[in-house]
């Protein structure tokens, strides 16, 4: 990896959960727990998992708009979580945010020259030629005709609009842009242009992505590197080639099995798909609630390795008992060390050269993390 412009180390946000008359706090929802990530200069990095699994979250605290419970999120060395309130607006000049739906992010009741142009005016800024000249620039940078910052947001398109988002968010020069799903809202035709775009801004501009998305043929074909999340937690990050093609930790391999491909037969399956329904990995029932966590690895409840595993054949007096206020696994047996230690984010035996010409190491938290033959995910 280049030289990280944003390391996060340790990461916490919990939101308290409140009852009683006094509204004392009783529990606490993990959206982020524990979270270390790098993102290297001119670099994207692309979050993907399932929703609810934090990632907008995360995104959120990254440009300040959540203050973490603990950890640390570092831009260019300097450690944000600790800055001034006059320090967070001065970061805001290098962190900046595209959001999910191009609409209600934009004021229905400002023109798009008036959007574009609210950076200078928060930050007290006036742009050489004037704040109308920038904007000009701003939105011909972005595809769109100067000649329209007169118009207001519901004149345009859901890509045209998620351009202004996008010029109003390069308005004060960032280093960073935090991209929360940017394309999720538009059609397919209209998802193209816009990730071109990002493409075409980052090399001219130098700028640094986190890529918050679902869609893994996008994220494949943007980002440099890849984190993989569930439950608040990274449990898989490496170099985009080496997720995709080397993947080692169950879940994100389910991930994969279930990105649609021309040729059924290069489809992700388990090694043993008789012992696991054959065919593609199909995980079942919903991820467990970040109010109250599973022990040991989080994936445990839902993985389809570790019923498969030698190591699973412990008989069940034999292995740690569930706590009185959880549910019982029943008779799916899994490995007791499942249940009992929390994997560590570590490079896995098998993962490939540990890097790709990206130069970061492939990780992954899975006590029993193996490669399996992964499926063609086209970009």
């Amino acid at each position: 990896m280049t030289e990280p412009v944003l390391e996060v180390r340790d990461l916490v946000k919990h939101y308290p959960v409140r009852n009683g008359l006094l509204r004392r706090s009783v529990s606490a929802v993990k959206a982020v727990d524990g979270v270390s990530l790098a993102l290297g200069r001119g670099q994207t990095l692309g979050l993907v998992g399932e929703s609810g699994s934090g990632k907008s979250t995360l995104a959120r605290v990254l440009v300040g708009i959540e203050k973490p419970t603990s950890g640390a999120v570092l831009v260019d060395g300097e450690d944000v979580t600790r800055l001034s309130r006059a320090g967070r607006k001065r970061l805001r000049r290098d962190v900046q945010m595209v959001f999910q739906d191009p609409y209600t992010s934009l004021n229905p009741r400002m023109s798009v020259g008036e959007i574009v142009g609210e950076p200078f005016a928060i930050h007290g800024i006036d742009p050489a030629g004037g704040r109308r000249a920038a904007v000009s620039e701003l939105l011909e940078l972005v595809g769109l005709d100067p000649d329209h910052a007169s118009r207001y947001p519901h004149q345009f398109s859901g890509g045209q609009r998620q351009r202004v988002g996008i010029a109003r968010a390069l308005a004060l020069r960032p280093k960073i842009l935090v991209c929360d799903e940017p394309v999720s809202a538009l059609d397919v035709s209209v998802q193209g242009q816009v990730i071109n775009l990002l493409e075409d801004l980052q090399a001219e501009l130098g700028l640094s992505y986190l890529f918050v998305a679902h869609d893994l043929g996008v994220v494949r074909h943007i980002a440099h590197d890849v984190a993989v999340m569930y439950l608040g937690r990274i449990v898989e990050q490496g170099p985009e080639a080496e997720v995709y093609d080397r993947a080692q930790h169950p879940y994100t391999q389910a991930l994969l099995s279930a990105v649609p491909v021309p040729d059924p037969s290069i489809r992700l399956v388990a090694p043993s798909p008789a012992e696991v329904g054959g065919g593609a990995i199909v995980l079942e029932g919903d991820p467990p609630s970040p109010v109250d966590p599973p022990s040991g690895c989080p994936f445990h409840t839902r993985c389809w390795l570790a019923p498969t595993l030698p190591e699973a054949r412990t008989a069940p007096s034999a292995r740690t008992a569930p706590s009185s206020d959880r549910p019982q696994t029943g008779l799916r047996l899994i490995p007791a060390v499942c249940e009992t230690e929390q994997p560590a984010l570590v490079e896995r035996a098998g993962s490939g050269s540990g890097g790709s010409q990206a130069g970061g190491s492939h990780l992954a938290a899975c006590h029993f993390a193996r490669e399996l033959v992964a499926p063609k995910v086209e970009a």
